[in-house]
């Protein structure tokens, strides 16, 4: 091999800045989605739309790595204080250890600037299953942490649930809904959650809710509504469609306090995986944290299959 067949070296990380790396960042989101089977990614594109919302247009607590042929090969990001979500294509998993050494160098700068103690530890989230990145993340100093996150799937080539409408209820898409009711009713579905040991309200605005509808991959016609027979909206889900690796995600899901237990999440799923399945995806993911049993309860009952877990693993960097 002569040095101009030789394959070029990844290009040094880069920070999210501004909008003009939204699509690198769906486009890797999409392919970690597609190869990284039956595993699941730390990201679909709506996980990053999600996350992002009003932020899009500004810099984030992260750092991307592109290959030779310069789209992203890996993506390294604090999703949280102290705890970094990490994903690598497949063919790029030896760029884990250049990531987790930004990662140890961005907690060191963070906490020494907030004053506080240095052996506070990082974590990184690592699906149970993924013996390679578990095995990586070992050989740099990392241990078992605890339990961060459960996921379900389900076949949409298969018989959909039927979950039933309690007398009253309807379901509907978002399309002409009025913006403000639609950011009151994520509010309703994500305050009141002391039986999670959650306190406090959702600030989810107005404004954080017009920012998701320009952006890529969100579409009104899959972000779904349950609506009581007093035309309130008793609760809601965003599904977010990916027609390249034709998985499609829900993230969030919620019902209003004063209407839960009724299986209104199994509705309005259902409904979002009937219009999945029209546009041609093949499977629906959702996910939730380990102890929220009310949902893990919600999707077993929409039909959803376990599909895999999450831990954090750990390491204090003095």
């Amino acid at each position: 091999m002569t040095l101009q067949d030789a394959p070029a070296a990844p290009r040094p990380a880069r920070r999210y800045m501004g909008l003009a790396e939204l699509p690198a960042l769906l486009d890797f989101a999409s392919r970690s989605t597609a190869q990284r089977a039956p595993l699941s990614a730390c990201w679909h594109p709506g996980d990053i739309i999600w996350a992002l919302q009003a932020r899009a247009d500004q810099p984030q607590p992260c750092r991307f790595w592109t290959g030779p042929d310069g789209a992203v090969a890996a993506l390294a990001w604090f999703e949280s204080e102290g705890e970094v979500w990490l994903e690598t294509l497949p063919a790029s998993a030896a760029l884990v250890p250049e990531a987790v050494a930004w990662v140890e160098h961005a907690w060191r700068r963070r906490l020494a600037a907030q004053g506080r103690n240095p052996a506070t530890p990082a974590h990184i989230r690592a699906e149970a299953h993924d013996a390679r990145r578990i095995a990586a993340l070992e050989a740099l100093g990392y241990r078992y942490s605890g339990p961060a996150g459960v996921g379900f799937r389900l076949d949409l080539a298969g018989e959909l649930p039927e979950p039933g409408l309690p007398a009253g209820y309807t379901v509907r898409d978002s399309i002409g809904v009025d913006p403000a009711a639609r950011a009151q009713a994520h509010r309703d579905a994500w305050s009141h959650l002391e039986h999670l040991g959650i306190r406090g309200e959702s600030r989810f605005s107005t404004d954080a809710y017009l920012s998701l509808t320009r952006l890529p991959v969100y579409d009104p016609g899959l972000d779904l509504l349950a609506v009581a027979p007093d035309g309130s909206l008793a609760g809601n889900c965003v599904c977010w469609p990916d027609a390249a690796s034709g998985v499609g995600s829900f993230e969030p899901v919620g019902v209003a306090q004063a209407h839960r237990g009724r299986r209104l999440a199994g509705a309005i799923l259902r409904e979002a995986m009937v219009r999945l399945r029209a546009r041609g995806h093949r499977e629906a993911r959702v996910g939730t944290a380990h102890f929220n049993h009310a949902a893990i309860r919600a999707y077993l009952a929409a039909g959803f299959q376990p599909g895999g877990a999450s831990h954090w693993w750990a390491k204090s960097l003095v």
